[in-house]
């Protein structure tokens, strides 16, 4: 089973626990396409990494399967700094 790195764009159950915006987690394939897809992460590289090449169109989702490993958290979010008036 491939694994994908994403980042989450908003709060977000995952895994049956709370998931803030800004953590980094490794997740399975078909679910980081479903996440990405429905607007709640974008795909995670790190400095100097760079994107697969492959193809620009999707003509099949794949979804999540039992066997797929669990997400798990690779960075927590960031700290929310209070903005002062």
């Amino acid at each position: 089973m491939e694994t994908k790195k994403i980042r989450l764009v908003r709060d977000i159950i995952l895994a049956g626990e709370h998931a803030e915006e800004g953590s980094v987690h490794e997740v399975s394939r078909g679910l980081a396409h479903n996440l990405i897809g429905e607007g709640s992460a974008v795909l995670h590289l790190e400095e100097g990494e760079e994107a697969e090449a492959g193809p620009t169109s999707v003509n099949r989702m794949e979804s999540p399967g039992n066997r797929d490993p669990k997400p798990r958290q690779l960075k927590p979010a960031p700290p929310k700094v209070k903005k002062e008036e």
